[in-house]
């Protein structure tokens, strides 16, 4: 790179490389006892490993890699982040509800996506930290991502994933991943007490709780403005006599409604293997 001109004029920086932002965390780690922190960070580890190892991701190179405690972050190829929304998100989904399985508290996780330039400075300060590195942890403590978790039962629904704009419009809109943008819903991110507000969208894989009972609410005959049928033609049964002729009826109006819903509902929680993957993966 040639230099900058003296003349006078603020220098202008190179700009540093990209990366996808990957970072986790677990739910109410704050609430266990000292002795329980050790065990549930080396649990989440382990997913995060053996899910990388299900999706043929674990030779994926991992930048910035931090252990947080009740959690991890790591940085990557930017090619990798369209196989990071899908099928890990989908396969780390599915180890949790396997893991969870049993009397012991249910392990629940966030996780963010983003990408953004960071700095590369192996063995020194700064190293990886930037703006885009404090987005997705925000992105991972915004209040959807936590209250979405609390209104969810907490074994059927152990994974809530946020994807940050750049992300969605980049790798899920642009067609890159296997999951469509219907599967998406916006949220406002906001922290509580940060100055952080930015336009997400947060996939959820196994729906539960509140989720499935708004979507019953959203999609049911009286969200469409439809009449339930009776109880009987509900059954199947033959149709009752016809009542006597009415009076002429005046002039009226029917006027349907479309209903979008943006989230699937899933019933059966069984999970299979990881799909095959693309062979002009990178």
């Amino acid at each position: 790179m040639t230099k900058a001109p003296r003349t006078g004029i603020p220098r202008s920086s190179p700009l540093p490389p990209h990366f996808g932002i990957v970072a986790v965390d677990a739910m109410g780690s704050t609430r266990l006892p000292s002795i329980a922190q050790g065990p549930l960070s080396a649990t989440i580890t382990d997913l995060v490993r053996r899910t990388l190892e299900a999706t043929e991701l674990e030779d994926m190179s991992r930048e910035f890699e931090t252990n947080t405690g009740d959690g991890l972050s790591f940085g990557c190829d930017p090619a990798w982040v369209p196989y990071l929304v899908s099928p890990f998100v989908d396969e780390l989904n599915a180890h949790l509800l396997r893991h969870n399985v049993g009397s012991q508290p249910p392990v629940r996780l966030r996780m963010s996506l983003h990408i953004g330039p960071l700095p590369v400075a192996p063995g020194r300060a700064g190293d990886g930290n930037a703006a885009a590195r404090g987005e997705s942890q925000r992105l991972l403590d915004s209040e959807p991502v936590r209250r979405r978790l609390k209104e969810t039962d907490p074994r059927a629904t152990p994974l809530v994933a946020i994807v940050s704009d750049r992300v969605y419009d980049t790798v899920v809109r642009g067609g890159y991943c296997g999951l469509p943008p219907a599967r998406f819903t916006e949220v406002l991110a906001e922290v509580a007490g940060k100055d952080f507000r930015q336009t997400a969208w947060m996939y959820v894989p196994t729906p539960s709780g509140d989720m499935l009972r708004q979507a019953a609410a959203t999609t049911g005959p009286a969200a469409s403005g439809q009449t339930p049928a009776a109880p009987n033609q509900a059954r199947g049964a033959a149709d009752p006599a016809p009542a006597e002729a009415a009076p002429p009826p005046g002039r009226h109006q029917h006027v349907e409604s479309g209903v979008a819903v943006m989230d699937c509902v899933v019933r059966d929680l069984h999970h299979h293997a990881a799909p095959r993957q693309d062979s002009d993966r990178p």
